[in-house]
């Protein structure tokens, strides 16, 4: 039996859906990577007074946490892309096993939404004739899938690794570059400017106010850096290391 479920899939269904993943994925890796970078680094910086360790543990940081978001990309997409497939067989082998059961769920289908018989009919006949067709158009109105528009495992996870390492420099560099104090500043400040610029064009992208979009990133930055940093301040106080003033 030749596998509907792996047939290639439609040239005009697969390129927005990759968009979308690609989109989704780069704003996620993205802000995630400035938002938790800058936020642990201003933490460690208050709390430490030493832009060796801030830089080091920003590097580490960023190493880290680029591999784990992309291997846990791959593997949620691996999964959801694995149960939708297993959907599509069993869908697949219903259609082969037992077509006058499919005739009826089409009836049914396009009864509750309104088609006269004599359609409904002409449609019946039609998807029954074509099994790939079958398969496409139970698999949408049924399972709410579109087999053209199955995630790519590996390819989500290269955006969001890339796109959460191209974040997390933003906030490191400074501190690569610039005395302690200073580099706090820096990275604050550059982190937030960037996100308010990548909000800003999210929301171009996506059609929305772009100032709005930026603002939102921004605010969540802030939230996050301030929290770091108190926390950082707690911690130094707590094992009795120098602040900076």
């Amino acid at each position: 039996m030749t596998s509907l479920s792996h047939a290639k899939p439609m040239e005009h269904h697969a390129r927005p859906s990759a968009v979308r993943t690609s989109l989704r994925d780069a704003v996620f890796g993205t802000q995630d990577g400035l938002i938790s970078t800058v936020g642990a680094l201003t933490g460690i910086a208050a709390g430490t007074n030493s832009g060796e360790a801030v830089a080091i543990a920003g590097l580490v940081i960023i190493a880290v946490e680029s591999l784990s978001m992309a291997s846990g990309s791959y593997l949620s997409s691996k999964s959801n892309r694995e149960y939708l497939e297993r959907l599509l067989r069993e869908e697949e082998e219903e259609i082969e096993r037992d077509p006058e059961k499919e005739r009826q769920e089409i009836w049914q289908m396009y009864r509750a939404r309104g088609w006269t018989e004599q359609e409904i009919e002409i449609i019946a006949n039609r998807l029954l004739s074509d099994k790939q067709l079958l398969l496409e158009d139970m698999a949408h109105k049924e399972l709410g899938i579109i087999p053209g528009e199955m995630e790519n495992p590996l390819g989500n996870a290269m955006v969001m690794g890339v796109c959460y390492g191209l974040g997390g420099i933003v906030p490191v560099l400074p501190y690569l570059l610039l005395p302690i104090a200073q580099a706090m500043r820096v990275s604050l400040l550059g982190s937030l400017v960037v996100l308010f610029l990548f909000g800003g064009l999210k929301g171009r992208i996506v059609k929305q106010s772009w100032w709005r979009s930026g603002l939102e990133m921004l605010l969540v930055a802030g939230a996050a850096a301030f929290v770091g940093f108190f926390i950082g301040r707690l911690a130094a106080r707590w094992i009795g290391m120098p602040l900076s003033p």
